[in-house]
């Protein structure tokens, strides 16, 4: 399937590349140099030029792992208030003098007072239908998807998966099962013995996150979008994450630069690891 887009910005290639030129010397001073399972250097750079574009007042983060991405707000925007969000904020190796850490997660904030501009950024593996929901709910227009796995692959329900109304199938061990059936026992021996418990199914819904084809959610997120925009891999990629992205199915965009174009060597592993990083802004 070829990449969804709508009204995509005027983001012309040649700023993009000079930009790019800014952003090396800076992620160099990056504070996590081995980043496995967190942000490298495409989507670094993406969330680093979507963010210097929009100029932000105020950037909330939902998910903060080691923190790199804490840092790269910082230098991105460094007059932005930011809000970093992760329901274990005990992996943290960058701890950020000017951002604010909460462990409660996303939808359970107060955003009723907040800029106009402000962006929300979401690498928290959580359903992508739920996410832009509850941002529409907080009237925050400008979202970046960090993870937008393509249509049967990944680990929660993205908007590629949407657009391609493949729903999604969260696989189950049975460890999986153990641990999820004795999460919920948990929940009903509180309720049954706590006076004015309350049962949450957040951890229980984190852990199951399936969700049959349903075009309709399509329809309904297309009404609120105003811009759809998957930013572009650096170099041509063949293979990542285990899928062919020659074929049909996982596309992407046209790449920014032939690999010789510029000097990129000290990152060549990193250019490969690339899940269609994702700008949408809501009307």
């Amino acid at each position: 399937m070829h990449p969804y887009k709508k009204n995509p910005p005027n983001w012309d290639k040649d700023e993009i590349l000079n930009e790019m030129e800014t952003f090396i010397p800076i992620y160099k001073t990056r504070p996590i140099k081995e980043n496995y399972h967190g942000m490298m250097f495409p989507h670094m750079f993406a969330t680093f030029f979507i963010l210097r574009k929009l100029k932000p007042e105020f950037v909330i983060e939902s998910g903060v792992y080691k923190g790199q991405s804490t840092w790269l707000i910082e230098k991105s925007v460094p007059d932005a208030k930011i809000l970093s969000i992760d329901i274990d904020l005990k992996q943290r190796l960058y701890i950020s003098n000017k951002a604010r850490y909460s462990n409660v997660d996303f939808k359970y904030h107060d955003f009723s007072n907040i800029p106009d501009n402000t962006i929300v950024f979401f690498d928290d593996h959580q359903s992508h239908l739920d996410r832009i929901k509850e941002s529409k709910f907080f009237n925050i227009k400008h979202i970046i998807l960090e993870d937008n796995y393509p249509a049967l692959c990944g680990d929660f329900l993205t908007m590629r998966h949407i657009y391609a109304n493949k729903g999604f199938s969260h696989p189950l061990n049975f460890r999986n099962i153990l641990k999820t059936a004795y999460l919920l026992f948990n929940l009903f021996i509180k309720k049954k013995f706590k006076n004015n418990y309350y049962i949450s199914l957040d951890e229980i819904n984190s852990r199951l996150r399936d969700r049959k084809p349903n075009s309709i959610d399509f329809k309904n997120i297309e009404k609120i979008m105003e811009i759809y925009f998957e930013f572009p891999p650096i170099i041509n990629i063949k293979r990542n994450w285990g899928y062919d992205t020659t074929k049909e199915l996982y596309q992407t965009e046209k790449p920014l630069i032939n690999y010789d174009k510029l000097d990129l060597n000290e990152f060549s592993k990193e250019l490969q690891i690339y899940n269609y990083i994702t700008y949408i802004k809501l009307k």
